[in-house]
């Protein structure tokens, strides 16, 4: 009895000691839980930030993709984005925004920018001090630009770069010397027009119409039974050999425009990229693409546009195009005869010599035949015709910058 009624304390000395002790151990738990939180944090934060900036190069990829600022776009460059500016060469907020959705997202800023690479040492290795200063457009006209990224979200920065190459596309159009409404070859003389020997056997005129005896406009070079021509189409055809070489001729085509609109469509957006859009008549007919809306244009002199090695295409919606003298014209001279007109669109005249090939749509009809060999047949030159179409990432160029 006298045990159980001792005052000695050491029950309650024990139990303080061992709260004492369960609280230490909490306080230390609770503190690395919360640097924990916190690192974890940090981590969602980093994690955000990137992925915004991962999205708008991304998002400023896709843009170059429809819309390439080739050097042309000197007066147009590409504006630097961001949340604030509205542009359609700008990725939109939301469309950056909405593929992160997480709360670390709520008031982040992110800016996107382009710049040509054309700087010493840029060409295909980034850094600021080197691009930055370079113009928002393809100056150097080398189908490449670099796209910079940037996002911060909290307190943490993020950016990455890519340089992004143009990706051209070749336009289907049909392969031949000369395919036209109407064929006027503009003398009688026997000297080779028209010559498509390096297209192996394929027609060396095509023309839409059907000759007849007597007809009031040459169908097919001249007219059937007038001047000395045979009154035959059979006659007709036999005596174009002394102007077309090979002697083999298409009449009564049926097929449709050389190019479709949408194909035409993307020829002009890579004229205006590389600043060879003209609603009226070019000084110059050099270059990959040059569109011509109308005009009457007219070029006599002795200059040679393009080289056999690098061709070109004059795609003329609507008006005439006359070239005389002694000009040489490498590439397709393409008329889309918008105005569906059945009058002479295309005339060669003169020592004029085409190397490539004529396309006319419609009706239309195309002079030939002055003094010499206008037109020679360049398989090549049709190859050549190319458009702008997607734009992506040049390997291994694709990488962060800086991380905070």
């Amino acid at each position: 009895m006298r045990t159980s009624r001792g005052e000695d304390g050491w029950v309650l000395l024990t139990s303080i000691a061992i709260m004492s002790l369960l609280m230490l151990m909490s306080t230390a738990l609770l503190s690395i839980v919360d640097t924990q939180s916190s690192m974890s944090r940090q981590q969602r934060v980093r994690e955000t930030a990137f992925n915004l900036a991962e999205a708008g190069l991304n998002a400023q990829i896709f843009s170059l993709s429809r819309d390439w600022p080739g050097a042309g776009a000197v007066s147009n460059p590409y504006p630097t984005c961001s949340a604030q500016v509205s542009s359609a060469r700008c990725p939109a907020n939301d469309q950056i925004t909405r593929l992160i959705p997480t709360a670390e997202a709520a008031g982040a800023t992110w800016q996107t920018l382009v710049r040509d690479n054309g700087a010493a040492g840029s060409a295909s290795f980034y850094s600021d001090a080197l691009v930055l200063a370079q113009p928002a457009y393809d100056a150097n006209r080398d189908g490449q630009l670099w796209v910079r990224a940037t996002a911060t979200a909290g307190e943490k920065t993020r950016t990455v770069i890519a340089l992004v190459r143009a990706e051209q596309q070749e336009e289907d159009i049909p392969h031949g010397a000369l395919i036209s409404g109407r064929l006027d070859i503009s003398n009688n003389g026997n000297k080779i027009i028209i010559d498509a020997a390096a297209g192996g056997g394929m027609p060396t005129a095509v023309v839409r119409c059907t000759p007849a005896l007597l007809e009031l406009s040459p169908c097919l070079g001249h007219r059937v039974g007038v001047g000395g021509i045979p009154g035959t189409l059979t006659g007709l055809l036999s005596w174009l050999g002394r102007q077309l070489s090979p002697n083999l001729a298409t009449t009564g085509y049926t097929g449709g425009p050389a190019m479709s609109a949408e194909a035409r469509a993307r020829m002009k957006a890579t004229a205006i990229a590389d600043g060879t859009y003209f609603t009226g008549c070019p000084s110059t007919l050099a270059g990959s693409v040059v569109y011509i809306e109308a005009g009457n244009c007219s070029y006599t002199g002795n200059a040679t546009y393009n080289t056999a090695a690098d061709p070109g295409m004059v795609l003329m919606a609507s008006g005439t195009l006359y070239l005389g003298g002694t000009t040489v014209y490498n590439g397709i001279l393409y008329h889309a005869n918008g105005a569906g007109t059945t009058g002479p669109v295309l005339q060669l005249q003169g020592n004029t010599n085409v190397v490539g090939g004529i396309l006319v749509d419609g009706n239309a009809t195309t002079v030939a035949g002055s003094s010499k060999l206008n037109v020679q047949l360049s398989l090549g030159a049709f190859r050549a015709v190319r458009s702008y179409g997607s734009a992506g990432v040049v390997q291994n160029t694709w990488r962060e910058i800086r991380g905070q």
